[in-house]
């Protein structure tokens, strides 16, 4: 029997169209990741880390996998190019299409030169505890051993996050 994993992922985007960029890296993962159990509401978000006159869209997908973490890393970035993510840049924050970030793979902590999960910046991002948290508040950090809800209650980023209303565009 093959083992299946737990995965949160946060996917963000801050080009046009957002919306659009999101629905398809749902697909793509929903086709090549394995089995999405939860998704988060979208949010919207202030850009962090940089300047941008677009906002963020943002949520959090949790699937099960029988991928280990390097192909799950593999096949996320593989998704990023196909919707016209270029290059990553090195810790400097720009406008994307779409970023998918590996926030956790079941309970485990991995430290490689690729690859960190839990993902470093967890604790410090409205814009991944409030998705994160709505999806499964409880889930615990294993590195810092609080819930997702504790986290997002003593989170310092006071950067604005707020529900994404889509407007409706209405056919003639």
């Amino acid at each position: 029997m093959v083992e299946k994993h737990t995965i949160f992922l946060l996917l963000g985007s801050n080009i046009h169209p957002r919306t659009v960029y999101l629905k398809k890296a749902i697909e793509f993962i929903d086709n090549s990741l394995g089995e999405i159990i939860s998704i988060s509401s979208l949010y919207e978000s202030e850009p962090w880390g940089f300047e941008a006159s677009v906002a963020f869209l943002n949520r959090v997908v949790c699937l099960e996998s029988s991928f280990e973490p390097l192909e799950i890393l593999k096949r996320t970035q593989e998704i990023e190019r196909l919707l016209g993510r270029t290059t990553k840049t090195n810790g400097v924050y720009v406008s994307r299409t779409l970023d998918i970030d590996l926030l956790f793979f079941d309970d485990e902590i991995i430290d490689l030169p690729e690859l960190t999960v839990p993902h470093a910046q967890i604790a410090n991002r409205r814009f991944t505890l409030i998705p994160l948290a709505e999806v499964d508040p409880a889930k615990i950090h294993p590195g810092l051993n609080r819930t997702c809800r504790q986290l997002l209650d003593d989170c310092t980023d006071s950067s604005k996050v707020w529900k994404y209303k889509e407007k409706q565009v209405y056919a003639l």
